[in-house]
């Protein structure tokens, strides 16, 4: 696999070779060391230069805090934003006044830079690997070519995704900077983006340059569905606001879902009912570096490679500390991202998701039997005990696109264009690995089942902002226990923890779905000088 491959990827601005946030993960010489003459000779620069690609830009938002210390990593923010979850610790800004639904430029400057940036890092390599690559015809042979451009041009489609959700319209640079000429773009409206990223994805799946494998089977390398997968994704982005593609996206999307599912190579884990135990299928997709329900995954190895998952500490609260047991890396416990009553009391009593050790758990067992409970919701998904007792990061990987999602974008994108029986041939089929019985709903309604099953089968995926972003609908309460949710307009929708403990109608202003583009960049770049996204003026 290529985790023995971690790197230190070169500290760069425009006139530099590459771009990097500079995360240690040295085990051989930093590539800065080399001229730009010196780089992409060897079949090993190559390599280097693809490794990379999985360490920066989008994946690195696992990696990325607002400040260091005691604060919510970036894959939370958008959960924090929208009140469904609460960084309890509160020590950074963008948290304080986001739960006090102040969302001025001052408190979330800092943290849009440091997404901003990051993604131009990934697009930056990406456009490295992309350009350089083809010379090197006497060191590589023509396939190795082709997949380590197709890898390329995933990543620099994954990260220009997150950044047209995350910013809307944003420059667009697709060649990689080697002198100063012509480093001012101007915005490229975010339907022209969004073509250059579909155009980039659909070059590498109507190719063979990626396998038709598995992602642990390809030794955590790219594959074709993981293109398949982001693709599907993209187009369910775009058919919903702000672009507002409509109906041609969604069916684009099902399209696209459906192609994962007749490839062959995914499948859920415990697909006819899984138990409700510690061998549970959620359990499973938590520990396993093995299972072909994970499509993608940020992947972590601790105890070989020193890069631990963090998460675990972020999994339990502080007060656990009093218990004695856990010795967490940098001696520190504490909830950054802990979910709202209204979403752990939705869960049916039937649905395994809801149930105790699943994705949430509020009681532990020590090895001596005493059972500890904590104060407050935990998260298990996150919650890896070996590394809390041994005081070290963990080994579990994140999981970035699953077989479920699959299923359920294809049901989305097909009830969205009135195809009701079909779309729930696909919602059922999570229902049912979930216990629950057959959703019969049609038209909205079962829209809206198929949205809060998006949320009870993701919730520590950090999937709820962007639905919110793109149907412009909050969810509420529909009963406790009942396994439904009210999927309502966000300007009329009562937003969770605005502050915490309470509801706030009207929250969340409509201009808060899309980041200020951070100062630094309109100051450094006269081309979007009086070009910031409305409300952040």
């Amino acid at each position: 696999m290529k985790l023995h491959k971690y790197i230190s990827i070169l500290c760069t601005v425009a006139l530099s070779l590459w771009i990097s946030s500079c995360n240690s993960f040295l085990e051989e010489n930093p590539l800065d060391e080399k001229t730009a003459g010196q780089f992409w000779k060897t079949s090993a620069d190559a390599q280097t230069g693809v490794n990379a690609l999985y360490f920066g830009g989008v994946p690195y938002m696992h990696n990325i805090e607002i400040s260091g210390g005691w604060s919510p990593k970036a894959t939370m923010w958008g959960g924090i934003m929208s009140g469904l979850f609460v960084d309890v610790q509160r020590n950074a800004l963008f948290t304080n006044e986001s739960e006090n639904a102040n969302f001025s430029m001052e408190a979330f400057n800092t943290t849009a830079r440091l997404l901003w940036s990051e993604f131009y890092i990934g697009i930056s390599r990406a456009n490295f690997v992309i350009a350089n690559i083809p010379t090197m015809t006497g060191v590589l042979t023509a396939t190795q070519i082709e997949n380590y451009v197709a890898q390329g041009k995933f990543f620099r489609a994954y990260a220009y995704f997150y950044l047209v959700k995350e910013f809307g319209d944003v420059p667009y640079i697709d060649q990689p900077y080697t002198s100063l000429e012509g480093i001012y773009r101007e915005r490229t409206p975010a339907a022209q983006i969004y073509q250059h990223i579909e155009a980039d994805l659909l070059s590498i799946i109507e190719g063979n340059a990626l396998p038709n494998k598995a992602f642990y089977d390809n030794g955590g390398y790219a594959t074709k569905p993981m293109a398949q997968t982001l693709l599907a994704q993209v187009y369910l982005q775009w058919a919903g606001a702000p672009v507002n593609g409509g109906n041609e996206y969604y069916t684009k999307a099902a399209n696209m879902a459906i192609n994962v599912t007749t490839g062959g190579q995914h499948a859920l884990i415990h697909p006819e009912g899984t138990t409700s135990d510690i061998n549970s299928a959620f359990n499973i997709i938590k520990t396993t570096k093995s299972s072909n329900e994970i499509i993608y995954a940020k992947e972590y190895n601790q105890t070989s490679l020193g890069v631990g998952n963090s998460y675990a500490a972020r999994s339990i609260e502080n007060a656990a500390f009093q218990w004695g047991i856990f010795k967490p890396a940098g001696d520190v416990l504490y909830t950054a991202y802990r979910p709202c009553d209204m979403l752990i009391d939705s869960y049916h009593p039937n649905d395994v998701r809801g149930r105790e050790k699943q994705f949430f758990f509020r009681e532990y067992t020590a090895a001596d039997g005493t059972t500890y409970r904590l104060n407050s919701v935990g998260n298990w998904a996150w919650f890896d005990e070996g590394s809390l007792i041994e005081g070290r990061n963990g080994d579990y990987n994140m999981p970035m696109f699953r077989y479920a999602e699959v299923l359920l974008i294809a049901a989305e994108g097909l009830a969205r264009t009135g195809k009701d029986a079909e779309a729930k041939t696909y919602l059922n089929q999570v229902r049912k690995r979930a216990k629950l019985p057959d959703e019969t709903a049609t038209g909205d309604e079962l829209i809206q089942s198929i949205l809060t099953e998006r949320f009870h089968e993701f919730p520590l995926e950090f999937k709820i902002w962007d639905d919110i972003r793109r149907t412009r609908l909050y969810p509420e309460t529909d009963g406790v226990g009942s396994g439904k949710l009210k999927w309502s307009p966000l300007a009329s929708a009562a937003i969770q923890n605005k502050p915490e403990g309470r509801t706030k109608v009207g929250a969340i202003p409509v201009y808060a779905l899309l980041w200020p583009i951070p100062l630094n960049e309109m100051q450094a770049n006269p081309a979007l000088e009086g070009h910031q996204n409305p409300g952040w003026e």
